[in-house]
């Protein structure tokens, strides 16, 4: 801290811990260090763009901080939130691999101010098999933009989803989804020219309900 009382990372370092009050607890210079360090409640954000792929399995919130985190190319997913772990992430960009999901939900978490971009057209470009809410940001890409699958909770109420592949026969969408689903408002778009592509598709697996509920937003196709 300078005389002033403001933070200032050293030159290098990938990402600080904050407490529950916003205030730096400590820099770190990797960002493993950082989620290591961080305790239930804190904050893990990033001080520049890195390339790494990350598993938050603990009760904090991933303040990208403007910057970009972007897949190592390693097939596994850029943001992956551990199954029993509540998170938040928000404000800043995560770009996927060329293969596997860019942001694989297994817990519960809440996304704002993202900027999600797919990496391929092989699997979608975000997958919930826990409960999502969705209150902001861009999400863009995938062979689905947004899945969610059986036994799993999504609610969206605002951001942009936009899709722009879908495969010549098998019927894909912006948003599929097996579970309960509810959409109150954000915008929608399907641009794939493909006769198997749609904005909102439900689908069911056996053993589990299904059910779509749609209140709000705009849907373009």
């Amino acid at each position: 801290y300078d005389e002033n009382g403001s933070f200032t990372a050293k030159a290098g370092m990938a990402a600080q811990v904050l407490d529950a009050d916003g205030n730096s607890v400590k820099a770190f210079a990797t960002l493993d260090e950082a989620f290591n360090a961080a305790i239930e409640g804190q904050t893990v954000r990033l001080l520049k763009d890195l390339t790494e792929d990350v598993t938050i399995d603990k009760n904090i919130t991933l303040d990208l901080g403007g910057k970009t985190l972007t897949n190592t190319g390693t097939g596994k997913a850029t943001i992956t939130i551990a199954n029993g772990a509540t998170a938040t992430v928000k404000n800043g960009s995560v770009v996927g691999g060329t293969s596997y999901y860019n942001i694989q939900n297994n817990g519960t978490a809440t996304f704002e101010g993202l900027t999600a971009t797919a990496g391929n057209t092989g699997s979608s470009m975000l997958d919930n098999w826990g409960t999502l809410t969705i209150k902001s940001g861009t999400y863009t890409g995938g062979l689905n933009t947004v899945k969610s699958e059986e036994g799993s909770t999504l609610n969206i109420s605002g951001g942009k989803f936009v899709s722009d592949y879908a495969p010549k026969y098998n019927v894909t969408g912006t948003i599929l989804v097996y579970g309960a689903t509810t959409i109150s408002g954000g915008e929608f778009i399907q641009n794939s020219t493909s006769t198997a592509a749609r904005t909102i598709v439900t689908g069911v697996v056996e053993g589990y309900s299904s059910k779509t509920y749609v209140t709000g937003g705009t849907f373009t196709c």
